[in-house]
């Protein structure tokens, strides 16, 4: 016998589409953020290996590993909010 409630989280009455619309934006807009990062990143890299700059080189590889720490943070994080907000009572 199970005693637990079945609550489901559940948005206001009017806020769910608002509430949608603004995850989206905020979602496309952290993944622009992360590609342009990349591709900042990568020609930096590429501009200190053909100028025989090694600083920028250097700031290069680690601009991609940040983009990468954060590309893995922001995929746990969209985990993590799916899995409080869910899509049905668990």
């Amino acid at each position: 016998m199970e005693l637990t409630a079945a609550v489901c989280p559940e948005a206001p009455p009017g806020v769910e589409a608002f509430a949608d619309q603004v995850t989206a934006w905020v979602k496309w807009g952290v993944l622009a953020l992360i590609g342009i990062a990349a591709v900042v990143s990568l020609g930096s890299v590429l501009v200190g290996r053909m100028f025989s700059h090694p600083h920028a080189s250097r700031y290069g590889a680690m601009g991609i590993a940040v983009v990468v720490m954060v590309a893995i943070t922001y995929t746990v994080i969209l985990v993590i909010l799916g899995s409080i907000t869910g899509s049905g009572c668990t």
